[in-house]
């Protein structure tokens, strides 16, 4: 699409927006670069992942972190050397990645979209702890770091103390205050000296360091440490040569991780834009729109205005029966705020955003989007107002198809009446043969009346209040509107004596055009009222249905229940029967005889309660886990449980409600057999890998809700655990505690499906 006709729209400003929502400056780029996606397929993706998201926002833990992606490009190069802090930003950027990807992580099974953001958001275990164990959060190189840095560390603070020792002498001597300014070690041109009083500065033996502002101080370097402070100054070289050669270390793990870290940053800025997005829809009361086959926007309201006024009055735009409109009326009455409402609204739309319009609205996937509106007067290339606007409507004309929307405001103004009426309709009769969807707004009587007699084009006017020359924002379909020029003159003062006149100029038949335009107005008017009749008796008759519904459902559980407490009874009658005549018969044969007979009414009766209330399509509950029936053979029925089918006798189900939309159906645990882990130690990689697949699927298939991978360490680990991350089956891993097992295992969650 044309950068113009986003600027037209207003679309960047959208997109600043948003800008204030984020918690990076690399999110912002990630927005800046955000534009309308073309693809059908691709949009619905986009849509869902933003709907299962938003349904979660709240939860997901977000924090300002830094843009790493330079550093992480830089860490793949050889003997590259990233500082303290880049690798504490590249520390903070993989703490948050598992933080969200354990939230987002946890909730796939209930919005099953978000695995494509979890199938990114990979794990550095490994690489976190090597930067934890080797780097404090305040920026330095610990001395755990490596062992040749404890050493010269040691010997750095060894020597420093013999300095000190050597220099806190001297002062503590009863003459000291003859010779020395102050009681303290001083440190100059990385040496440790005294300070010592000027005027005594040449009876001190030593390396003079500088003087105090005042000149009463001289610094200096007694003769026996100087030594001392030579080999201080080594071991400190020594020292940054070992903490360059850790960070050199570290910035090669990360080298290693290169390729992940950078797919995984840009998921958490996918991430952050997402949390954005919800924050903006929330003020705007956005809604995420339906990819259709028909313009039809309800209650649309313009998404800028909304946070410029305090109300912003919604409009209709129903381009379903036809694919053009034609919109007519006074100025200031809303013409071009609606026919950008539609055009920022389908730019939002295509971006996955939410828009400011109701539920059931619909917009078609728009190739492109060609906009001619406003004051399109051209000072650098010496054009004309009418000519900006020609030459901007001939340099799209050749790019339209049936896949484009075409905006045109105020078609046909710049030039003669006559000659522009005819040039606008010509240009609607052109977009018509080409297919396009065509929204446009017009003063010129012609160009109504071609709207009128058009099949293509739905001819509609602005409300406007006449009595107090105030619009309504609203939009009446199938009339046309006046621009009510004289009305407003005379409200702001033209004299009566020049109205007057005026109207005598006016073509012979306008009037009785404007009394049958009146008319029509008046007609569809009172069609509209009696339309919001309608609309809400159909709501009301609704209403009543479903509660009449809810009803007959109610009524049928209270008759379920009671069949059940009925038969309930019987059964412990009969048991009860059975105790009272093992009782009263002695013989071993008769008491065998009775207990066939009440095994044969029970068998009877528990029968009769299966056939008469388990049926298919029941929902049924067994064990808290809730199913549907697809199958009854015999006294067994088939029942679908979460993913997993099972055989399961009907006198062990109970009828139950369907799962309501918040409510999650539990997966059918199989309690025996079911896998809880494997152990892959002392296998090849390839191999190891396909036992582990093949052990992943068979776990899923069975209901398993977590299993314990052993791995042992190594190259082993280090590949397990990438397997694990990639894994469409996996949630999310981590690994096992001591008691279960350590660090050469891996805890899994898998995926509820």
């Amino acid at each position: 699409m044309r950068e113009r006709d986003l600027e037209r729209l207003e679309f960047f400003k959208v997109l600043e927006k948003l800008k204030e929502f984020v918690s990076s400056k690399a999110t912002e780029r990630f927005i800046d670069s955000l534009r309308p996606i073309k693809d059908p397929d691709d949009l619905r993706r986009q849509i869902n992942i933003t709907a299962d998201f938003m349904k979660m926002a709240e939860d997901v833990p977000i924090y300002p972190f830094d843009d790493v992606q330079e550093l992480i490009k830089k860490s793949s190069i050889k003997d590259a050397l990233l500082s303290v802090e880049e690798i504490l930003s590249i520390l903070k950027v993989i703490k948050l990645l598992r933080e969200i990807r354990k939230v987002i992580g946890s909730q796939v099974s209930v919005y099953p979209h978000l695995q494509a953001l979890v199938k990114h958001l990979h794990l550095f275990s490994n690489l976190e702890s090597v930067i934890e164990s080797s780097v404090d959060v305040r920026g330095f190189v610990k001395d755990s770091a490596s062992e040749d840095l404890s050493q010269i560390r040691q010997k750095i603070r060894s020597v420093e103390k013999e300095i000190m020792k050597r220099l806190e002498s001297l002062l503590s001597r009863p003459d000291a205050v003859n010779f020395f300014s102050d009681k303290f070690v001083a440190f100059k041109n990385n040496r440790y000296v005294l300070p010592v009083k000027s005027s005594e500065a040449k009876k001190i033996i030593g390396i003079v360091h500088g003087t105090s502002s005042s000149g009463f101080t001289t610094y200096i370097e007694p003769h026996h440490v100087v030594e001392l402070n030579n080999r201080l100054i080594t071991l400190r070289d020594e020292e940054e040569q070992e903490v360059k050669r850790v960070l050199k270390k570290i910035t090669a793990y990360i080298g290693e991780e290169s390729d992940r870290l950078h797919d995984a940053f840009l998921t958490l800025l996918r991430v952050d834009f997402l949390k954005a997005v919800a924050k903006f829809s929330k003020l705007i009361g956005g809604n995420l729109i339906n990819i259709g086959d028909a313009i039809k926007l309800k209650e649309a309201r313009h998404p800028l205005l909304i946070f410029l006024k305090d109300e912003v009055i919604p409009v209709n735009i129903d381009l379903s029966e036809r694919k053009g409109l034609v919109l007519t009326g006074p100025n200031t009455g809303g013409k071009t705020i609606a026919l950008k409402t539609l055009g920022l609204c389908c730019l939002m739309f295509q971006c996955a955003l939410p828009v400011p319009a109701g539920e059931g609205s619909q917009l078609p996937v728009f190739e492109s989007i060609f906009t001619d509106i406003g004051d399109e007067q051209s000072l650098q290339q010496n054009l004309s107002t009418f000519s900006a606007h020609v030459s901007n409507i001939v340099e799209f004309l050749p790019l339209v198809n049936e896949k484009s929307l075409v905006l045109l405001d105020e078609l046909g103004a710049g030039t003669d009446p006559i000659e522009g009426s005819a040039l606008g309709i010509g240009l609607l009769e052109y977009l018509s043969q080409k297919g396009a969807y065509v929204f446009a707004t017009t003063h010129h009587t012609p160009i109504k009346l071609y709207a009128i007699n058009s099949d293509y084009y739905t001819p509609a006017s602005v409300a406007f209040d006449r009595q107090s020359l105030q619009p309504k924002y609203a939009i009446l379909y199938n009339t046309v509107g006046e621009s009510m020029a004289f009305e407003v003159a005379q409200r702001y003062g033209m004299p009566k004596e020049v109205l007057e006149l005026s109207r005598k100029h006016l073509p012979k038949g306008m009037q009785e055009y404007k009394t049958a335009r009146e008319n029509l107005e008046n007609y569809i008017r009172e069609y509209t009222e009696k339309l919001k009749e309608v609309e809400q008796l159909k709501l009301e008759l609704e209403k009543t249905r479903k509660e009449q519904e809810k009803l007959l459902y109610e009524l049928e559980r209270e008759k379920q229940q009671s069949w059940e407490k009925v038969l309930k009874d019987a059964l412990d009658y009969l048991e009860k029967l059975k105790r009272e005549g093992e009782e009263m018969l002695k013989s071993a044969k008769e008491r065998q005889r009775l207990r066939e007979f009440v095994r044969e009414k029970r068998k009877d009766i528990e029968k009769k309660l299966s056939v008469e209330e388990v049926r298919v399509g029941d929902w049924v509950e067994l064990m808290g886990s809730k199913g549907r029936v697809v199958e009854i053979k015999g006294d067994r029925a088939g029942v679908i449980f979460g993913g997993v089918r099972a055989w399961v006798s009907l006198k062990d189900l109970k009828k139950t409600d369907p799962p309501t939309r918040s409510e999650e159906v539990v997966s059918f645990e199989i309690r025996k057999g079911l896998p809880s882990e494997i152990n892959l130690t002392g296998l090849s990689v390839d191999e190891a890998l396909r036992k582990l697949e093949l052990f992943l699927e068979e776990a899923h298939k069975l209901g398993a809700k977590n299993v314990k991978v052993i791995h042992g360490h190594g190259t082993l680990k280090k590949t397990v655990e990438e397997f694990l991350s990639n894994s469409d089956l996996v949630v999310f891993h981590r690994e096992a505690y001591p008691k279960e097992g350590g660090t050469g295992a891996s805890i899994v969650y898998l995926r509820k499906d």
